[in-house]
């Protein structure tokens, strides 16, 4: 079963040591290293990091930012699965549990941004009806769901 479990003293060593790459590193050419997010989100009280859990097994992260000022909109700024648990349906459950929390949360607009070399994940926006917005942030494009 997917939850999710914000980054804290407990798991932030795992969640270091996550990566996309079977090499090794931290970063790889779609994500950011995890540790660089956490950091960034240590000095943007707007930003919100996370890991994602299977079965108490920590399999990747996401990192979300959701302005007081317009708490209906979160952006999903990060989100990684580590190389061991790629292909094997886990992305599909991770953003339905990420996006289920949301709605929860009274979040009514998500933009997820994404490399536009990264096939997999533009496939898994549109998947859940996430449409192109057409604007890019961070030299990532936007997609766009409303509920």
């Amino acid at each position: 079963m997917i939850r999710i479990k914000a980054v804290d003293a407990q798991n932030i060593s795992e969640v270091c040591r996550l990566t996309a790459n079977p090499n090794g590193n931290g970063a790889t050419t779609y994500a950011y290293c995890n540790a660089l997010s956490i950091a960034e989100a240590k000095y943007d009280p707007e930003m919100y990091p996370n890991a994602i859990y299977n079965n108490n097994i920590i399999i990747g992260f996401f990192m979300y930012r959701r302005a007081e000022n317009q708490a209906d909109t979160a952006t999903i700024c990060r989100f990684m699965l580590d190389y061991r648990f790629q292909h094997k349906g886990f992305g599909i459950k991770a953003l339905a549990c990420i996006l289920r929390g949301l709605k929860i949360q009274g979040v009514k607009k998500v933009i997820l941004l994404s490399d536009d070399a990264n096939k997999i994940a533009k496939k898994l926006c549109l998947s859940f009806g996430f449409q192109l917005t057409g604007k890019i942030d961070h030299n990532q494009n936007c997609y766009m769901l409303e509920w």
